[in-house]
């Protein structure tokens, strides 16, 4: 009898054709050996299936299949908001718990070919009104400009529906996927109310994902959150305390600290808070983040330990602390980020 590759090492070998994106074609096929190269394969495939779906046929594949594993609640949600969206039956496959790597960026991009291939509205046709050449020109300039408030409409809904569906996915990712790895949001992106009358979902707000990301996560490398630019003060406390709470569920694991308009007292709270975790972090980047109440102490114990360090178009940057900084790190900066901190006084 031919000898067996022992079951222990195959998941080894499997992650080898991680990373290539003409690899995973190879990944694929072994999905047919058997049954135990599935169930091996099967998280490595689907652990971040939205940068490895570039074409726009495959992304609106991907984003059919994950809508079909929407809650009843968000489906029927999804219909009564645009009937031509076909709701799918759940597949018996549970593809959201391989979720590893969360990218907003990604999500969205793929969700968008999904909507462009949905059926469009019959545009109406125009009506002109008989009459004198003066009465007939009006006519015909009042319908072109209700044709464009119309079309102008129908793209704002459009962006409105796609971001409602983003972030229903990137809710179900954080909820039944206990594992993710890499996690990026942009408030600004969630949040978005694209065209007047429309009703933000609450259950999809970038607090309602913060919130489960905290419940649910445990293990996070890198947490990147980008915060409202147009909020308001009370938006961004809300949501920077949430981001306190998933470093503090972190611990050890996190590696990444990425933070995009921060500041006050909450954005001296994270650091506050990802003190105990200083000797886990590898990577922190800083950017339009004000940086007047930011506890220099605290922060220069965290900051002079990481491998990457970066501020863009930051406020309220002191010299004599990033002097201070730099002397404590045990290598200079890199030549791009040294520039860039000069003259951000």
């Amino acid at each position: 009898m031919a000898p067996q590759l022992p079951i222990d090492i195959l998941p080894e070998i499997l992650k080898h054709f991680v990373g290539e994106l003409d690899e995973q074609e190879v990944l694929h096929n072994l999905l047919f050996v058997n049954w135990t190269w599935c169930h091996n394969v099967l998280p490595l495939l689907w652990s971040n299936p939205f940068l490895l779906c570039q074409q726009p046929e495959n992304r609106v594949k991907l984003v059919n299949t994950f809508v079909s594993c929407l809650s009843d609640h968000d489906k029927a949600f999804l219909a009564s908001r645009n009937p031509d969206i076909e709701i799918r039956p759940e597949p018996t496959t549970k593809y959201a718990k391989y979720i590893t790597v969360l990218e907003e960026k990604n999500i969205i991009e793929s969700v968008n070919s999904w909507y462009e291939q949905l059926p469009k509205p019959p545009k109406k046709e125009k009506k002109n009104t008989l009459g004198t050449e003066g009465g007939e020109t009006a006519a015909v300039e009042g319908g072109a400009e209700t044709d464009n408030e119309n079309e102008s409409r129908r793209e704002n809904e459009r962006k409105y529906e796609a971001t409602v569906v983003s972030a229903m996915l990137f809710k179900m990712f954080v909820e039944r996927s206990n594992h993710i790895k890499w996690f990026n949001l942009d408030c600004d992106v969630i949040n978005a109310k694209w065209y007047d009358g429309a009703i933000t979902h609450q259950d999809y707000m970038a607090d309602k994902i913060l919130k489960s990301v905290a419940k649910h996560q445990q293990s996070l490398d890198r947490l990147a959150v980008v915060f409202n630019s147009g909020g308001t003060q009370a938006d961004t406390t809300e949501l920077a305390k949430l981001v306190v709470d998933c470093i503090k569920v972190q611990g050890r694991f996190l590696r990444d600290f990425v933070i995009e308009n921060a500041g006050g007292e909450e954005f001296a709270e994270m650091h506050h808070a990802l003190k105990p975790r200083a000797n886990s972090l590898k990577r922190v980047g800083y950017t339009q983040c004000d940086f007047t109440k930011f506890p220099w102490a605290v922060g220069i114990e965290i900051l002079s330990q990481v491998n990457e360090l970066y501020f863009i178009a930051c406020t309220n940057l002191r010299d004599s602390q990033l002097q201070q900084l730099e002397g404590r790190m045990e290598k200079p900066f890199p030549e791009f980020y040294y520039y860039v901190l000069k003259g951000l006084e």
